[in-house]
């Protein structure tokens, strides 16, 4: 058995609300909003995003006031909490089928930068669903957009040492619960990119020597790397009154500079290529990040469609979003068996994180 082998046996996303079109938030509060910021529109729309599904709308949720960060945080656990249930619901009653119970479940991580409190949301949720008593937990915390790849190095390491058992990863998001009354272009950009989803992957351990119809989608593999030397490229600080974001119009260049040998070197420890990888999820950081890397990897535009598809039609949706372009890929794309695909994101530090899978 491969070690860092691991079977996807079922993944679901969730969203919250109604989706919300981005030049109807525009009209209806940003447009008040940035009134002083030159070309804030343009700034808001070429984003890219078509619509995102948001907890608290800002033009029903900001209209009157900026609620405190006490309300902020108590909005954050009840939608984390509501979209991990759903996400968590949708994965078990798929794999019930398979014979698979919540008894198989050894591991549970939660992941989520939006928010904090104790319990933390997977506690509340192994209650729930009834999970077992000796579960170990875990919650991955201020990651950022990455973070998905951390929870699921969790659960690696956990079928790794108990093979025998499932590992179960939640990302969770509620991003627009961090809308600030701050006018500058960088967060007319912010305010224009971010929206809420969950996602939830359950894992088994896998064998990445069995052919692929029989084992099915494998995550074969990770790797992370960090660049300190732009650690100021992207920040996510908790302010007084919310979560405040910084982000770098460089960042697209600094990632684009390094992205080839980063990717080489997920490849490599499995004698592949770059032209021997059919699938890519790029996070959608913005849209100039999808673009400087499929220009820089030499990617047709059918290879970053998913990662765009999901950026108009979600926004960034911080760390379910690399899930959520999986999910879409094989639902609405669904890769041959023995296909490969590389996913990946980035965050503050600059740290940029990523996978390889065998559909």
């Amino acid at each position: 058995m491969t070690a860092t082998a691991a079977r996807i046996l079922g993944l679901a996303p969730a969203s919250v609300g109604e989706p919300v079109g981005q030049q109807e938030m525009f009209d209806a509060f940003y447009r008040g909003l940035y009134a002083e910021v030159p070309d804030a529109e343009s700034l808001f729309l070429n984003t890219q995003v078509r619509e995102r599904y948001m907890a608290w709308p800002p033009h029903k949720h900001y209209a009157e006031r900026y609620p405190s960060m006490r309300e902020r945080m108590a909005a954050w656990e009840e939608h984390a909490f509501a979209m991990g249930r759903d996400s968590v619901a949708a994965v078990l009653e798929s794999v019930a089928p398979q014979g698979v119970t919540t008894a198989d479940v050894g591991s549970y991580t939660f992941v989520s930068c939006t928010g904090y409190a104790g319990p933390t949301p997977e506690m509340l949720l192994a209650k729930e669903f009834g999970l077992r008593k000796d579960l170990r937990r875990t919650f991955v915390g201020h990651m950022g957009c990455y973070a998905a790849f951390n929870g699921v190095k969790v659960a690696l390491d956990a079928l790794t040492a108990r093979p025998a058992e499932l590992a179960m990863v939640t990302c969770a998001e509620v991003c627009s619960v961090h809308l600030r009354p701050e006018v500058t272009k960088e967060q007319v950009v912010v305010h224009g990119l971010f929206g809420d989803a969950a996602a939830t992957v359950l894992l088994a351990a896998g064998d990445a020597d069995e052919p692929p119809e029989v084992s099915g989608p494998l995550v074969l593999g990770t790797h992370t790397e960090t660049h300190p030397e732009s650690v100021r490229a992207m920040t996510w600080k908790v302010m007084d009154d919310a979560f405040r974001m910084t982000l770098s119009p460089y960042v697209p260049l600094y990632l684009s500079e390094t992205i080839g040998p980063f990717v080489e070197r997920l490849l490599a420890p499995y004698g592949l290529t770059r032209d021997q990888v059919s699938y890519w999820g790029i996070h959608p950081g913005g849209p100039k990040i999808i673009e400087f890397i499929g220009d820089r990897l030499g990617l047709p535009d059918e290879a970053v469609r998913p990662s765009l598809d999901i950026l108009a039609s979600r926004g960034n949706c911080s760390s379910p979003t690399v899930l959520l372009i999986l999910d879409h890929l094989m639902r609405e794309v669904g890769p041959a068996p023995g296909e490969y695909g590389v996913f990946m994101a980035f965050g503050p530090g600059l740290t940029m994180e990523s996978a390889l899978i065998r559909f």
